[in-house]
């Protein structure tokens, strides 16, 4: 796949501090790219396959509904475009992080614990 420099961003993420500071983040270290937050899988999919998609979804593997692996399938299927898919969780077993990766995730990441951890998150995706 050719990499797409980055200019919009997708966060699906159901806790509001974690994708609010995340977005302030982008904010502060690249406040050339547009990040939007959803809080589920059908506003995730609906942006997606919006006329102007991100290049990059930062995607929750633990969110109510459904599970991260369950939207990153329907990612998978329903928007054909190149995609690039980071999951991130503040928890996540061994075996959940190989799944994702084998099911199309570029990435698996770990939630910042500290707030000075999201600047360095941002530099980390924008380089995926």
């Amino acid at each position: 796949m050719i990499s797409v420099p980055v200019r919009r961003v997708l966060i699906i993420e159901d806790c509001v501090e974690d994708a609010l500071l995340l977005g302030l983040a982008f904010e502060d270290h690249a406040p050339e790219v547009h990040v939007e937050a959803v809080s589920d899988a059908e506003s995730g999919l609906i942006c997606c396959q919006s006329s102007e998609p991100p290049q990059l979804v930062v995607l929750d593997l633990h969110l109510p509904r459904q599970t991260g692996m369950e939207i990153l399938s329907e990612l998978r299927v329903q928007v054909p475009l190149p995609l690039r898919v980071v999951c991130w969780s503040s928890h996540a077993h061994p075996a959940e992080v190989q799944a994702v990766l084998e099911h199309g995730a570029v990435a698996y990441l770990e939630k910042p614990r500290e707030i000075t951890g999201f600047g360095r998150l941002v530099h980390t995706l924008l380089t995926l």
